[in-house]
């Protein structure tokens, strides 16, 4: 239907209106083998995605590390026989961006809390989500897990007079 015809525009949608009244300025879904160079293509796709909005350098950079950071523990963490799929969905509505990373998978199993000093091979990830994002929220269980980020940049804001 648009001009463009670049398969990396493939995952947006024109605004639409959520349930709430809100308009959605704009949306992006992608669904992808969960695997380390698929990966990669959907952080591009994403920040393609998000150079259409006037975000600083340091917002896009906390949005695409955190949603890298949660599609790489899909791919490191959710299937553990190496096959499944991962979901990765953005959405613009008004001053907020939010993006959320789906699997299927086996969940994040419950564990004892890590102890300062120990040393692993990962474990960082979802403290730097936390760290960078707004607010982040982390539904898991048997079925898979869902990542959802919030972030309200200020050039968004600054767009949005309340």
């Amino acid at each position: 239907m648009g001009e463009s015809t670049d398969g990396d525009q493939t995952g947006t949608t024109p605004p639409a209106r959520t349930g709430t009244g809100a308009v959605v300025t704009s949306k992006f879904e992608e669904l992808a083998p969960a695997l380390p160079n698929e990966m990669a293509g959907l952080r591009r796709k994403l920040t393609q995605w998000l150079g259409e909005f006037p975000l600083d350098p340091e917002s896009t950079h906390d949005i695409t590390l955190a949603t890298y950071e949660a599609l790489a523990n899909v791919v490191a963490h959710a299937y553990p026989d190496g096959r499944g799929w991962t979901r990765l969905q953005a959405a613009r509505t008004g001053d907020t961006v939010t993006v959320t990373v789906t699997d299927t998978g086996c969940g994040i199993p419950a564990t004892s809390p890590r102890r300062a000093g120990l040393r692993t091979s990962g474990g960082r990830g979802l403290v730097l989500i936390e760290k960078v994002t707004d607010q982040s929220d982390i539904e898991t269980g048997c079925d898979g897990t869902t990542v959802r980020m919030t972030w309200r940049p200020a050039a968004l804001r600054d767009q949005n007079p309340a």
